[in-house]
């Protein structure tokens, strides 16, 4: 005679801090979510890249959507501050560095909201000697060199485990048609550019072997971008920076292991662990990856491996702090918080603890 219900309920006013390397996705991860389940959301886009985010608030407020249910705020450290501090947001979700997804988390937390901070990665892409070449070669590829390497989700780290010369040179080759101004864009800054260059020439210093160089790349008729062309670096260790660090560019560190055993030791030896991938044409030891791998978001055979809707977005360690995830399915108890009833109406009901 007693039932007992689960509702969800929202949360009030939530806020999200998005990045500048994804100014329109990033944004819509967080705000159709958390609208739609019953929030008003104030919105920090970066600084750097703050239109296509006004652009939207003007699209919600053509479409009808009510004045102060989505608010956009600009602005740099002091906006990000506030809203960790102001004590009627109850939830943040922030994507940016690993850096300062720590101080969001912590600043956040301490004012008792919930928080999810997505951080940085440096992810592995593990290379069996029995991946198939072609596929192996232009997947690593367009992982490391997509929207010039400035996304947590690059190609950072391959390690070639065993006999994989072959796929090496393929990949020098695929990565030569990789042309800066075509089908390459630029990096975000002069600092970025400067940063990743200086990477690379560490590298170098460190004894690591350039196989292809992108530096000091200009593009004709657009003196003034800031461009880095498709970076391999091969005999790369794991004391150098640039198989430790987030690059974030066009580069990929070649680190080799004799077997599998070191291949995922040198994975699971990163701070990090957004992602990580395997190319391989075993099941059995793409499951033993899948299984040992230190890290949030898998692939077998994909360079990229984001998940698709229902499956949400997030990585381990320093790539994420908090609980859930901001997309998919868990974003739902990340928005929203449970309100639990239990209803008697019969009054011949027994009677115990309940009543």
């Amino acid at each position: 005679g007693v039932e007992c219900r689960i509702e969800r309920k929202p949360l009030g006013v939530v806020a999200s801090i998005t990045p500048f390397n994804f100014p329109n996705m990033v944004p819509h991860w967080t705000m159709p979510n958390a609208l739609v389940l019953g929030n008003t959301m104030v919105m920090k886009p970066s600084e750097i890249v703050p239109l296509s985010t006004m652009r939207m608030a003007e699209l919600l407020q053509e479409a009808g959507l009510p004045d102060g249910v989505f608010n956009l705020v600009n602005g740099g450290k002091e906006v990000v501050e506030a809203i960790c501090d102001h004590s009627d947001i109850k939830a943040v979700s922030f994507v940016g560095s690993t850096k300062v997804a720590k101080i969001v988390y912590k600043r956040a937390t301490s004012n008792l909201k919930r928080c999810v901070a997505l951080g940085g990665a440096k992810n592995h892409l593990l290379v069996l000697p029995d991946a198939n070449p072609e596929m192996t070669a232009n997947n690593v590829v367009a992982s490391m060199s997509g929207c010039a390497g400035q996304r947590c989700m690059a190609a950072s780290v391959m390690v070639g485990v065993d006999k994989v010369q072959h796929i090496i040179d393929r990949m020098v080759e695929e990565a030569k048609k990789i042309v800066p101004g075509e089908n390459l864009g630029a990096v975000i800054s002069k600092k970025a550019k400067e940063r990743i260059e200086n990477y690379i020439a560490q590298a170098e210093a460190d004894g690591a072997k350039i196989l292809l160089d992108g530096r000091n790349t200009t593009v004709a008729g657009k003196e003034g971008g800031f461009y880095v062309g498709p970076t391999i670096i091969d005999y790369v260790t794991t004391d150098m920076s640039v198989a430790r660090e987030e690059i974030f560019g066009p580069v990929i560190s070649i680190i080799r292991a004799k077997n599998l055993d070191e291949a995922i030791a040198i994975e699971n030896g990163s701070d990090y662990g957004n992602a990580a991938a395997v190319f391989t044409q075993s099941g059995g030891l793409a499951k033993e990856v899948i299984k040992r791998a230190s890290a949030g978001m898998i692939g077998v055979n994909i360079g990229v491996p984001v998940p698709r809707e229902p499956f949400s977005f997030g990585g381990w360690n320093e790539s994420k702090f908090g609980v859930g995830d901001i997309t998919g399915r868990s974003s739902i108890e990340f928005w929203t918080q449970n309100k639990k009833t239990t209803t008697k109406w019969n009054p011949e009901a027994q009677v115990n603890w309940m009543s």
